[in-house]
């Protein structure tokens, strides 16, 4: 924790407007980069307004939230149940739909956020996690605990981006995500629960330590902030946050797509379907390149079953050889690594 408790001089999340030359032509100024890089290194977080065509947020929107409640009855579904009484969220995992005339380039491969976070993390960032966070309409009082989207040892630098979509406007009234501005910048694994040498995949027990918590409460407590449509927040995975209750009656639907540097190595892979190779292929050839580490199956794919895997981990040894001397935790889900229990 910082050794000046001073209360922070922002807080409110920064959003650099784009300009509809910007969007349309999925590009961004130099001046614009300049803001959100500020923002980014010193809150964890920016939004980029203006950033994705109104119209592919309301089909997304309305295809996403006609099928929630219909996910919510699955037993494939995945909820985010991480609350410290267990009491049910409302908060599930889901994610967009995966056919080709649905995968908008301004969202999965945005421009402007790809050429902000390829400033931080080096050329051609990676994505190997497609999903997406629901809040159900109708759920009051419970709140998921504060974390990190880490339950593993990690760096002390940025080396995780995670692009968020909001497919509706959203505020406190239905269940904007709590942010703690600035955490990102002195955490490292110690302040995890789950940062013991017996650690597991229990989600109940993953979160940042209440007194830590208290602590920074003190100098600077958390906000809870508003995101028009058509933004993309950018967010530093380190960041502590939480999920909250969607009091209204409508689904929050927020898309998310987590980047690495080129370098890190994520063992994780992106399913998709062969008919969107050549989409996705290409989207690495253009000015801001994204690439996608992709597992193409020949079938049509059911993205109402895509199987919960955020696997952040890395699989580089130099990087891994440099981490602090901490336990290594575990990943949530398994592939060809399996668990990071020692």
């Amino acid at each position: 924790m910082p050794s000046a408790k001073m209360p922070l001089q922002f807080q409110s999340a920064t959003t650099v407007p784009l300009s509809d030359h910007e969007r349309i032509s999925q590009t961004i100024t130099p001046e614009n980069v300049g803001r959100a890089l500020s923002a980014l290194h010193r809150d964890g977080i920016v939004v980029l307004s203006n950033a994705v065509d109104i119209e592919h947020v309301d089909k997304l929107n309305s295809i996403l939230s006609s099928e929630a409640q219909i996910m919510a009855k699955l037993p494939t579904t995945h909820f985010n149940d991480n609350s410290s009484d267990g009491k049910p969220t409302g908060n599930m995992s889901q994610g967009p739909p995966l056919k080709p005339e649905l995968m908008y380039e301004d969202i999965w491969a945005n421009g402007p956020a790809t050429t902000v976070i390829s400033s931080i993390l080096g050329p051609k960032p990676h994505v190997n996690y497609v999903n997406g966070n629901t809040a159900l309409g109708g759920f009051n009082g419970a709140r998921q605990n504060v974390h990190a989207d880490l339950t593993f040892n990690h760096g002390l630098f940025p080396f995780a981006f995670v692009t968020n979509y909001y497919l509706v406007d959203t505020s406190p009234a239905n269940g904007s995500t709590e942010i703690w501005l600035g955490t990102h910048r002195d955490t490292s694994f110690a302040d995890h629960k789950n940062c013991v040498e017996d650690a597991s995949g229990d989600e109940l027990k993953f979160g940042i330590k209440e007194e830590l918590l208290e602590a920074r409460r003190e100098y600077a407590p958390p906000i809870q902030g508003e995101v028009k449509r058509g933004s993309v927040v950018i967010r530093d995975l380190r960041l502590w946050h939480a999920g909250l209750c969607n009091p209204s009656p409508e689904p929050r639907i927020m898309l998310a797509f987590v980047h690495t540097p080129w370098w890190y190595q994520c063992p994780a892979k992106v399913v998709l379907p062969e008919a969107a190779r050549e989409l996705v292929e290409g989207w690495s050839k253009r000015d801001a390149p994204v690439v996608y580490d992709a597992h193409f199956v020949p079938a049509d794919l059911d993205h109402t079953k895509v199987v919960f895997n955020p696997n952040f981990s890395s699989a580089n040894e130099g990087y891994l050889a440099s981490l602090p001397d901490l336990p290594r935790g575990f990943v949530f889900g398994k592939d060809e690594r399996g668990k990071m229990n020692a």
